[in-house]
């Protein structure tokens, strides 16, 4: 049996480590020319996704990947602020439950490592042919091919894979587009840093539907594991840093933010908060331009069917069938799950106990009972972004708001942020 990959983001390159390491024939084709070409910033891994990872790498392999995360302590809870950084209200982070916080580039880095000639980098694919006994050819620019039993696309947002199976993209525009940055922590800007980030990311709501998230990468603070003991695989260790990412209504963004440079844009989210807390905007002023990018949020429709084609010898994961903004940090952890269901029914296959179509069945059928649901909670976020851009919206956050921090800092437990006008969210 083998297996073509196309895409090498977070689901495609677990998925090429757990057929890798059970004796499976997999090749991935990815079209950056490099592991470190990739865009985003930190991301949350669940338990799931956590407990995938330490199934589908070898021990040496996963401690490297604790060793290049933070630590637990800097993740204990997830706070929602308003724009002056007033806690509103904190959900607790299970304690019983692994989750790790890890660099994207880093994350990607670690799941390639080891493929050696089983990852094509600079292979853009174009379109796939099935044949008559099963097998399925990909093409690729240049006029390359490559033959398998099975392709999966895990190519993400506008899957050239997905949008062949389902005649149509599998996600659209949520409204709502980001644009985020990275900030050093030095001894000028530590200072300035919220106190409530100590514990954990926070995202916070002002007027005029604009958000922000925050989370610290500190590596000082300790890592899951000290990287002194990877002695198999290096662990990779990012700078300190201050992640931030401004989420607005597409509408509230004036001409074209896609052309704007680093600095551009770090003057645009300057813009974007006036009015909220004097440290935060510094905070953002001081960011690297290098480091600043604008992103188009996109979402799965959670209630339809994410795999409305066939069972067959073609089937997606990921973004590329489950896209969903990164407001709930779920993505790349969904992605891993993914890997991890379809790696399970794949060795099914290789003992001779399954077929190709029957596991493409069983793991379409078993994403679906997940999948839907972290799009649901990833985009929660985005309909209080368009209630708070209303005019009313606008008009009750500015005594809702307040009102809400006052009663967090009395001790008084809010479990639903409601906005007047705003109820059945």
């Amino acid at each position: 049996m083998k297996v073509l990959v196309i895409g090498a983001g977070m689901g495609g390159l677990t998925l090429a480590q757990a057929l890798r390491r059970n004796g499976i024939d997999v090749v991935v084709h990815e079209r950056d020319q490099a592991v470190e070409a990739t865009g985003g910033y930190r991301l949350h891994l669940n338990d799931p996704a956590c407990a995938a990872l330490r199934r589908h790498l070898a021990p040496g392999h996963y401690q490297a990947l604790l060793a290049s995360s933070a630590g637990p302590r800097t993740f204990t809870r997830f706070a929602v602020a308003d724009h002056r950084m007033r806690l509103l209200f904190a959900e607790p982070n299970e304690r019983a439950s692994e989750t790790l916080m890890i660099g994207r580039i880093p994350l990607r880095r670690l799941l390639a490592h080891g493929l050696g000639d089983a990852l094509r980098l600079g292979s853009e694919f174009t379109g796939h042919r099935t044949h008559p006994d099963g097998t399925v050819t990909a093409h690729f620019a240049g006029g390359g091919t490559d033959r398998g039993d099975l392709l999966v696309g895990a190519d993400g947002v506008g899957s050239r894979v997905a949008r062949a199976l389902a005649g149509r993209p599998t996600s659209l525009p949520a409204g709502v587009s980001g644009i985020a940055g990275r900030t050093p922590l030095t001894a000028g800007t530590r200072p300035l840093v919220p106190a409530l980030l100590a514990r954990g990311p926070a995202l916070a709501f002002g007027p005029g539907g604009v958000g922000l998230f925050l989370t610290l990468h500190d590596p000082g603070s300790g890592t899951a594991v000290d990287p002194a003991a990877c002695t198999q695989v290096a662990a990779i260790i990012e700078p300190p840093s201050l992640i931030w990412g401004v989420l607005a209504p597409d509408r509230a963004y004036p001409g074209r933010p896609r052309e704007l440079d680093g600095a551009g844009l770090i003057r645009l989210t300057d813009s974007l908060l006036r009015g909220w807390s004097a440290s935060v905007r510094a905070l953002v002023r001081a960011a690297d331009p290098a480091t600043a990018a604008f992103f188009g949020f996109h979402a799965a429709d959670p209630d339809a069917d994410l795999t409305p084609w066939p069972a067959g010898a073609v089937t997606a994961l990921g973004d590329a069938v489950h896209a969903m903004p990164p407001t709930g940090g779920m993505a790349a952890a969904t992605a891993i799950r993914d890997a991890d269901v379809l790696a399970e029914e794949l060795f099914l296959v290789r003992d001779g106990e399954s077929t190709i179509p029957l596991a493409v069945h069983r793991f379409q059928n078993r994403m679906a009972t997940y999948a839907g649901e972290a799009v649901r909670t990833s985009t929660q976020p985005l309909r209080w972004i368009h209630r708070l851009a209303t005019p009313a919206g606008t008009r009750a956050s500015r005594i809702a708001l307040p009102a809400f921090a006052a009663a967090a800092r009395l001790g008084r437990t809010l479990t639903t942020l409601t906005i007047t006008g705003t109820r059945g969210a």
